[in-house]
Parts: C-alpha cells; sequence; structure tokens
C-alpha cells in the first residue's frame, strides 16, 4: 500500500513537472509578430521599460526587457549652461506663465511654447534687459505643454501643465 501511494505521488509530481514550461511573457496592450522574406519583425505596445547596460570594459552588455531593441534613446535634458537661472510659476497653471530670469537677459532669447501635438502655440523673441515675462494661455486647451527657452545656441526644456 505504501508503495502504491508512493508511485501515484511519483507519477503526479512528473507530470505536474514536464507541464511546465519556463517562457517570456509580457503584458501588453497590444502587439504582434510578422515573418515574411528576408525579415522578421516582432513588436509590443505600451511594455515599461527597455533598458542595455555596458561593463565599464565593454566585454559584457545585458539587456532587460522583452523586445530587446538595438536603439540608443536619448533623453531631453535640461542644460545647464544656459547661464540664465529661470524661475517659472505658477505650475500647473490656467491662465498667465510667469518666467523670471535671475539675472538681466544678455542678447535675443526666443521663448517658445510648444502643444501637446509638438506644434508651436506661441513665440516671442524676449530683448536684452528683460526680467520677467509673462504668457497669457488662458485660451489654450487644458494639457501638457513644453517651454522652450533659448539663447543663442542654449536650450532649455520645461514642462508646464495647463489646467
Amino acid at each position: 500500500m505504501k508503495t502504491l501511494l508512493a508511485s501515484v505521488l511519483a507519477i503526479l509530481f512528473v507530470v505536474s513537472v514536464s507541464g511546465q514550461e519556463i517562457k517570456q511573457q509580457v503584458i501588453s496592450s497590444a502587439g504582434g509578430y510578422d515573418v515574411s522574406d528576408d525579415i522578421s519583425l516582432s513588436w509590443t505596445l505600451g511594455e515599461l521599460v527597455i533598458t542595455t547596460v555596458e561593463s565599464s570594459g565593454g566585454d559584457l552588455i545585458l539587456t532587460q526587457g522583452f523586445q530587446q531593441s538595438k536603439l540608443d534613446v536619448t533623453a531631453i535634458e535640461e542644460n545647464p549652461d544656459l547661464g540664465v537661472a529661470v524661475t517659472i510659476y505658477p505650475n500647473p497653471t490656467s491662465e498667465i506663465l510667469n518666467i523670471k530670469f535671475a539675472l538681466p537677459l544678455e542678447g535675443e532669447t526666443l521663448v517658445q511654447l510648444v502643444g501637446p501635438d509638438g506644434r508651436s502655440v506661441f513665440s516671442k523673441e524676449v530683448p536684452s534687459g528683460v526680467l520677467i515675462k509673462q504668457i497669457n494661455i488662458q485660451a489654450y486647451p487644458a494639457g501638457t505643454y513644453f517651454l522652450r527657452i533659448q539663447n543663442g545656441i542654449k536650450l532649455n526644456v520645461y514642462k508646464i501643465i495647463k489646467l
């Protein structure tokens, strides 16, 4: 009886273990896999993380994420060499956006507000000596905008929320 019970348990264990397999899975909102003559293409929409890390010697590369992309993504960062300390307030805002420069501007500075669709909704050159520039954004729809401040070849971009 003990041998029969042990045999049944062993068979159940082997069946349950052999029925499992480990494979890559991703939870995304959409995706697909297409194969043509020379090319195979797989894609996912909504994958949260794709990161590639390389060792200091360059001999070891680790790519995380289901779709292991060969594309390099560069983030947009604020340029610390703009030479102008800027305070933007209030953010979020619904009417007036204030841009306060710590020191009077030197040379022409372009202030541009880019809408959620990527098109410029406001563009104005600010003359030298200005300390505060106000932009009335009351007429624009609610959303996320980007404020570009360009002085010569130096550029800073700030995220603005319009309520």
